[in-house]
């Protein structure tokens, strides 16, 4: 379940590539936790223009998973935070506050940045950052569960994936900074 609201994004410098404005919570089915930081660079769902009708289009859909996905197809790693969803409330990191959306008041849960010594960077896997990738669509309640097998099956296809991960994720630049 994703203990954060939809991460806001601003255009970057590159067609089709925008930063995350807001830091990302996904609580796995296991109880751990994975952050994406503020300022990540993402370009949301990567589908082929040619093929984005099936997908629904690229950026149809709530973009956390893909962003998440993008993280660990980045970068072969994770973040963990080291802190249960109970902790990071009573400490304030994690809280909900007041969001105007037209004539609409929500209320939407936020994370302010987590101090890096609760966080641990984690090796990630091909299969495993796909699979989390399944599991975070479903987490959103948005996407058919067809449409959710089907981006699972076509991230099989990710061949970008042997040419990144050489650059690892930084935690000592993690909020000043694209990492």
């Amino acid at each position: 379940m994703f203990l954060t609201y939809h991460t806001i994004t601003a255009q970057g410098e590159e067609a089709d590539l925008c930063y995350t404005l807001h830091n990302q919570l996904f609580k796995d089915t296991d109880g751990t936790i994975y952050l994406v930081p503020r300022y990540f660079e993402t370009d949301g769902y990567t589908i082929p223009y040619c093929l984005a009708w099936l997908g629904g289009g690229k950026k149809k859909w709530d973009m956390r998973p893909a962003i998440g996905h993008d993280l660990e197809c980045k970068y072969h790693q994770a973040i963990v935070v080291n802190l249960t969803e109970e902790e990071l409330r009573s400490r304030g990191y994690l809280y909900h506050k007041e969001k105007t959306i037209g004539d609409k008041v929500l209320i939407i849960p936020v994370c302010e940045d987590i101090p890096i010594k609760y966080l641990t960077v984690k090796k990630s896997t091909f299969n495993q950052a796909n699979s989390r990738f399944k599991r975070m669509m479903k987490a959103t309640g948005q996407l058919k569960a067809w449409r959710v097998n089907m981006m699972r099956l076509a991230v099989n296809f990710n061949i970008g994936w042997a040419f990144s991960g050489k650059t690892k994720i930084n935690l000592e630049n993690l909020y000043k900074s694209v990492i």
